[in-house]
């Protein structure tokens, strides 16, 4: 999770910030951020859950959601391939 550390702040940024536009300011930089780890290869399904996870902290089923997404890779790594072909 320390290549999230960024993603982290920007998220906690967002969530106690009370002023719209730089709220708005936040949301540009997370979407700047979330380029460089899909760059890198991460899932950007994952990717999606976790900053959803982040953006509504106490919200439970962001956070079941990741879980059964997490869950769901794990049992099933084949089906749920990016590459397109299945054959990774």
């Amino acid at each position: 999770m320390a290549e999230f550390s960024r993603l982290y702040n920007i998220y906690w940024n967002i969530r106690f910030q009370r002023n719209k536009n730089l709220k708005r300011k936040y949301y540009r930089y997370a979407a700047d951020e979330k380029k460089h780890p899909i760059a890198s290869g991460v899932d950007p399904e994952e990717l999606r859950l976790i900053c959803r996870t982040l953006a509504k902290q106490h919200c439970e089923h962001a956070e079941r959601r990741l879980k059964t997404y997490r869950l769901k890779v794990t049992q099933d790594p084949i089906s749920s391939c990016n590459c397109g072909d299945g054959n990774c």
